[in-house]
């Protein structure tokens, strides 16, 4: 893999991790976890899409730019990321509360 591979691919671990901690804050508020292991799953989420959409399906939303040597469409690759990572955060939250509900307890808020 050339070096310009491993740079986009750190970037978009970066861009994973800050989106998911966007969006886990966000649903946080809502009444969604907030422990740290609430950021594995939207993180996930995120670079999943980027991967998809990027690598194998090779979707392009929005207009592309040069990075890295790689033609990019970066702020739709963006927003479909963080609409996975906010999904998946929604998702959690969801999930926390039926089970909190179940056990007698409520989930927290």
């Amino acid at each position: 893999m050339p070096p310009q591979a491993f740079a986009i691919l750190f970037l978009f671990l970066v861009f994973s991790v800050v989106l998911a901690v966007i969006a886990v804050r966000l649903v946080a508020r809502l009444g969604g976890p907030r422990s740290w292991a609430a950021y594995l799953l939207p993180f996930g989420a995120a670079f999943g899409v980027f991967y998809l959409i990027g690598h194998e399906l090779g979707l392009v939303l929005g207009p592309e730019i040069e990075l890295f040597g790689f033609q990019v469409a970066l702020f739709g690759d963006l927003a479909l990321g963080f609409a996975a990572a906010f999904a998946m955060a929604g998702v959690q939250m969801l999930v926390a509360r039926a089970l909190g509900s179940r056990s007698g307890r409520s989930a927290p808020a």
